[in-house]
Order: structure tokens, then C-alpha cells, then sequence
């Protein structure tokens, strides 16, 4: 049964389910310095084998909405570059 959805599933559906399965909030990218939401995976249209999952954070750097953090802990100072 499961090899025949997986057949049906894209790359896209795959990440998205793995980001909800393990309450992840979406993607980072330090490479590029840019991170998505799990609802709204690659709008930047770039290369996403750097991508890696993680946790939204708030933004304290002014330049954007949040961030994507490795760690939940808002206090743990990640910064894209």
C-alpha cells in the first residue's frame, strides 16, 4: 500500500509530510539566507539540497518576518547569514 502512494507523492509531498510529522515549522538555507514556511515551501525557487528543517523564531535582526531556527528556543541567537 505505502509503495503505491509513494509512487503518487512529489518531492514537495514528501518534505511537507516529514516537516508535519516532526513538528517542524519549515526550512532554513544559511547557504542562500533564506528560510520558508512548511505551508509555503520554496517560493525562492532556489537549489534546496541546503535546506534543513526547523523551528520559526522571531526576527530580531529587523530585515525579516522570523526566522527558521535549528533549535525552538528563540533565545538560541541563530541568525541566517
Amino acid at each position: 500500500m505505502w509503495r503505491e502512494r509513494a509512487k503518487q507523492m512529489t518531492v514537495y509531498d514528501i518534505i511537507y509530510e516529514y516537516l508535519v510529522e516532526n513538528l517542524y515549522d519549515g526550512l532554513s538555507n544559511g547557504d542562500h539566507g533564506c528560510a520558508c514556511e512548511r505551508d509555503e515551501l520554496f517560493p525562492c525557487g532556489r537549489e534546496i539540497l541546503g535546506c534543513i528543517p526547523g523551528y520559526k523564531i522571531p526576527c530580531d535582526c529587523g530585515e525579516h518576518d522570523y526566522h527558521i531556527s535549528p533549535e525552538k528556543d528563540s533565545k538560541s541567537n541563530y541568525k541566517e547569514d
